[in-house]
């Protein structure tokens, strides 16, 4: 009885710890520590439904349900979209709809595979990387380096271009620059680009 009465103590004082450091908003930068700490290792999710973030840094599925209904900024980050804004959550069912019922022959509308949703969404989207890769205004950048490093070589093996004779910007946020940027590569010094044939 004793050992079991020092275990519960044990167990209340650890869960006690725990709602102390979800309050003082420290969960998510230990569940990211520890992440880092096993960057080796495959990321899975504990249980369905969770946030990587905050349940990596509790012991088991029992203690975040009960540390979940205790705090507010788990359920803001962990709830789904069609709990925090129905609305948007509707509008974007009605347009995925829309895309089912019809067939679009623009090439640049088509569906978009869910591995490229998985990247797009990913954690990558929380980092601000103004610049390019080795020379960035902000620090905590290498993992951006080395995603936009290994885009830029995909893209001179896919023109089978020679990196030491070429080199390629894959930040366009459009068609038309993208263009611009082809016709000012293959300008002789001194030619000119009157205006970009775009109609549209």
């Amino acid at each position: 009885k004793i050992k079991k009465k020092n275990s519960s103590h044990q167990n209340l004082s650890q869960n006690q710890r725990n709602r102390a450091q979800v309050e003082r908003g420290m969960a998510m930068p230990m569940a990211l520590r520890r992440l880092s700490s096993s960057v080796d290792k495959p990321i899975q999710r504990l249980f369905n439904g969770g946030s990587i973030y905050y349940m990596t840094s509790l012991p088991n599925e029992a203690v975040y349900e009960k540390e979940k209904s205790g705090v507010t900024w788990p359920k803001q980050l962990n709830a789904p979209l069609e709990v925090v804004d129905p609305e948007i959550a509707n509008i974007i069912e009605l347009e995925k709809a829309r895309q089912w019922k019809g067939l679009e022959l623009i090439p640049s509308e088509n569906f978009t595979s869910v591995s490229v949703m998985q990247a797009v969404g990913s954690v990558m989207t929380n980092k601000y990387s103004e610049g390019y890769p080795g020379a960035r205004y902000y620090g905590g950048n290498e993992y951006i380096d080395m995603a936009e490093s290994l885009c830029q070589k995909r893209a001179l093996e896919a023109f089978r271009l020679d990196p030491a004779k070429w080199g390629v910007n894959v930040q366009s946020l459009s068609g038309s620059p993208s263009n611009f940027q082809v016709y000012t590569a293959l300008l002789k010094p001194h030619d000119r680009i009157m205006a970009l044939d775009l109609p549209h």
